[in-house]
């Protein structure tokens, strides 16, 4: 029973970090910083992919 739970929740944490990466992303590119907008996406990236792993 706790499985059932504990896969949709992880989702919805993955989700939330996605929407913190992609507005970290928006931040670095209004300031104009290609080295933080690089990490964020790289990050970004990393936190889309991982679904894909986990299903």
């Amino acid at each position: 029973m706790m499985i059932n739970f504990l896969f949709p929740a992880l989702f919805v944490l993955l989700l939330f970090a996605l929407l913190g990466a992609i507005t970290q992303i928006s931040v670095a590119l209004d300031e104009e910083d290609v080295e933080r907008f690089t990490i964020w996406t790289s990050i970004a990236s990393v936190v889309a992919g991982l679904p894909m792993f986990l299903w």
